[in-house]
């Protein structure tokens, strides 16, 4: 039987820490601008943007190159904190949660450095069954906040 399981990944950037916060937090729909190749569009489904409750369809996301394997993802905010720049998602439906897992949540934080900021994801999940193999979606979320930071350093 499957169980629970956790992985988490963090990168170091250069951006300011609140800009950060603020795009992948309220301004989701911005990243499609700054990461296009991997969130070509991302779409409010319920709820207002940056609120907890609401519900974003991304859509058509690469989430593997490797297999070129591409998904529609639909995504709740569980959680925003704002003093701790930290967002909980529950992500659900989509051929690509269906297929793979009975639950996936995932989380961000991102802390303030000298300069820059360091931004942490972890993902908190249950395989269907123990044969599918783990997600490496650490490395993408981690290459779209780099992504997203070369745009917010050089506005």
């Amino acid at each position: 039987m499957a169980q629970l399981q956790r992985a988490e990944g963090q990168a170091e950037l250069k951006c300011d820490p609140d800009k950060f916060f603020d795009a992948w937090s309220c301004k989701l729909h911005l990243v499609p601008n700054m990461s296009p190749d991997k969130f070509p569009k991302i779409e409010l489904n319920e709820g207002q943007w940056g609120t907890v409750g609401a519900v974003y369809n991304m859509v058509n996301c690469v989430v593997s190159q490797e297999i070129g394997e591409h998904a529609l993802v639909k995504t709740k905010i569980e959680e925003v904190n704002e003093e701790k720049r930290c967002v909980e998602y529950s992500h659900h439906g989509g051929l690509m949660m269906d297929k793979y897992y009975k639950t996936f949540k995932s989380k961000f934080q991102v802390t303030p450095k000298k300069e820059g900021c360091i931004v942490k994801w972890s993902f908190e999940y249950e395989k269907i069954n123990e044969n599918i193999s783990e997600p490496k979606y650490i490395d993408f979320l981690l290459g779209a906040a780099k992504d997203v930071d070369a745009c917010l350093c050089s506005v």
